[in-house]
């Protein structure tokens, strides 16, 4: 896994090097088939990241979310999102980064935040502590939803049904934070965000999340609780407390 991992966080310097080269440009971006922006930076960080897994590693699957996958039944399959947070790079608001998943198996096994604009990264790895720049990064106790601070990326992408969980969700906890993209979920892992809940997501946007909520002591999961996998469908819920976890998942189920 150490090799692995190495070669993860090289993935996380090439992209790194290649957004904050691009930040200094403007960008519009194209919208795709499902409504969400592209530009031809997310295309070429993930065409690079690919050409570096396959040059490595030509026996691994890649599952990317800008070219699809190859090779998905392959023990060892890398999950990519160039630029979680497309919107807000185009925007020049730097809560935007790169996600890296390796799963083995069907089960992530290690995870990268990689937040160019602030040089910020967390990295979790199973087995191991997750870290923050190298140090490590643990989630903070909140017994009770009422003293939690939630997230949520975008309040547009809830309709309907969603829409009115979530504002129970709301109703049931103290704060809550809009439009922090994969930098919100990386701060549940540093104990400054107690849960975040997110729709219309695909596994590009939460699989590398799972190992670092995990291996820094917290849960992720679906909205019925169930574990996050290649298979699992478009809404996820993180907390950094199991017991307001559980609690979540009541509101959701109602």
């Amino acid at each position: 896994m150490k090799e692995l991992q190495i070669f993860a966080e090289a993935l996380a310097d090439a992209s790194r090097a290649m957004l904050i080269e691009a930040a200094q440009r403007s960008f519009t971006g194209e919208m795709k088939s499902d409504g969400s922006p592209v530009t031809v930076i997310d295309q070429a960080v993930e065409m690079r990241l690919r050409e570096m897994i396959s040059d490595a590693y030509p026996d691994h699957g890649i599952d990317g979310e800008e070219y699809g996958e190859i090779n998905p039944d392959k023990g060892y399959v890398w999950v990519l999102d160039p630029i979680d947070g497309t919107l807000p790079f185009i925007a020049g608001i730097p809560v935007y980064g790169t996600l890296i998943a390796l799963l083995q198996d069907g089960i992530p096994v290690l995870g990268i935040i990689d937040i160019p604009a602030t040089g910020e990264r967390w990295v979790g790895a199973a087995g191991s502590q997750t870290k923050h720049n190298g140090a490590p990064s643990r989630v903070r106790a909140c017994e009770n939803l009422s003293q939690a601070m939630l997230s949520t990326s975008n309040i547009d992408f809830y309709d309907g049904q969603d829409l009115q969980i979530l504002e129970r969700l709301k109703a049931a906890t103290r704060l809550t934070v809009y439009g922090g993209s994969c930098m919100a979920y990386a701060q549940i892992a540093s104990g400054r965000i107690d849960v975040g809940i997110d729709v219309t997501f695909d596994i590009y946007d939460y699989l590398a999340l799972v190992p670092i909520i995990e291996c820094s002591g917290g849960v992720i999961t679906d909205w019925e609780g169930a574990p996050l996998t290649l298979a699992s469908g478009d809404r996820f819920i993180a907390a950094g407390d199991a017991r307001i976890h559980g609690a979540a998942l009541q509101i959701l189920a109602r």
